[in-house]
Formats: C-alpha cells, structure tokens, sequence
C-alpha cells in the first residue's frame, strides 16, 4: 500500500512525501468514543482500500470509534527507522517526517534520510500530556544544526503565535483547526478571511518588530 501511495503522488508531481513516525497506533481519542465517531454508510477512505470486513470497519462502531478501529487494524506498530530510509530509497521525493519532539528523534531522522522535520504532537489527542510543540521546537531545530528545514504545528490560532515559531528557528508554521472554523462558519470566504487575519496579525508583529 505504502509503495502504491509513493507512486501515486509521484506520478501526481508531489513536490514532497509527509511521513507521520509517532503514531503507531491510535490514541484514546475519547471524544471520538463517546460520540461513536464513523464515516457515513457511502464513504470509505479511498487511499486506503484493503478486504471488504477491515474496510467497514470505518463505518462501523463496536463500541468505539469506528475509525480508530479502522486505522488500529492497518497500522503496522512494528515500524522503525529502517523503514523510514527504505521509504527514502524507493522515491526522489523529499521525505518529512512528522511528529518530532526531541533532538534524539531529529537527528535519528536525519540519519535515515529526512529532508525535512515537522515538530508535531497531533494536538494532543495522540497523547495529551506531550510537551508543547513551541517549547520542544528550539532543541530540534539546535539539533539539525541547518541540515534540514524544519516546521511546526500545533494550536498555532494567531499571527503573532506565528512569529514567534519562526524566531525560534521554524521555516514554516501549519494550521488547521482556524481554516476549519472559517470554512464552516463561511465556506470558502470564511476561509479566505481567517487567512486574511492571520496575515495581517504577522505583518504588523514583524513591522512593530522591526
């Protein structure tokens, strides 16, 4: 499956491949649980297609999450560096691994091949007593020491919390939950203003910062 996808997004001119490396299974996802939380009867996740029974399993609840279902019996827990350097072999693509947040763990990545280092902690609902990823961010980026970029993520919600990943040493800083926000109170202007927001919120700290 994972040389499928790696073709696929070559022959779709990806730029890069995005290696998530801190995930190997499901967190308690407890909101998930308690809502019963699964995809509707007529969607599946098309990426990841495998026999009919693990497939339902996102559509389904025993109990639990329907996707944590899911993903628990497609994960492969056993995974290590070694795969992370074979992923690197099979491609030209520059491979990100996402998920970093010590030193020991960038520079594990960088010897296995990384082009680039997301420090993330899944917002915490792999986990939620991970450290924050804007206090775990300057030890990485120290580690690489300027042999790869790295970026961030994390409850990033406003301009200036932006700034202040790249004086730390980030090369970019990714968001997802404020573009959600805005996409559902407003779909696409929505969106596009939470975008506009953030923007001008940077553009004033780094004017005002000289």
């Amino acid at each position: 499956v994972t040389a499928s996808l790696v073709r696929r997004a070559e022959a779709a001119n990806f730029s890069a491949l995005v290696l998530t490396v801190d995930a190997p299974s499901f967190g308690l996802r407890r909101a998930d649980i308690r809502n019963k939380f699964a995809l509707p009867p007529h969607l599946r996740m098309a990426n990841f297609q495998t026999d009919d029974e693990k497939s339902n399993l996102v559509n389904t609840s025993s109990g639990g999450s329907g996707i944590n279902e899911y993903v628990s019996a497609l994960f492969d827990p056993s995974l290590t560096w070694d795969d992370v350097a074979w992923l690197t072999r099979i491609t030209k693509l520059p491979i990100v691994l996402k998920g970093i947040l010590t030193a020991e763990d960038a520079i594990l990545g960088l010897k296995a091949g990384a082009a680039g280092i997301w420090v993330s902690n899944h917002g915490a609902r792999q986990v939620d007593g991970v450290p924050p990823t804007i206090e775990a961010l300057p030890e990485v980026v120290k580690a690489v020491n300027g042999q790869c970029e790295v970026y961030i993520d994390g409850g990033f919600t406003q301009g200036t919390e932006i700034f202040k990943a790249l004086a730390l040493g980030a090369q970019m800083v990714f968001l997802g939950r404020p573009l959600l926000w805005g996409l559902a109170c407003g779909g696409e202007e929505g969106a596009y203003n939470v975008l506009h927001i953030l923007h001008t919120e940077f553009e004033s700290v780094m004017t005002l910062s000289g």
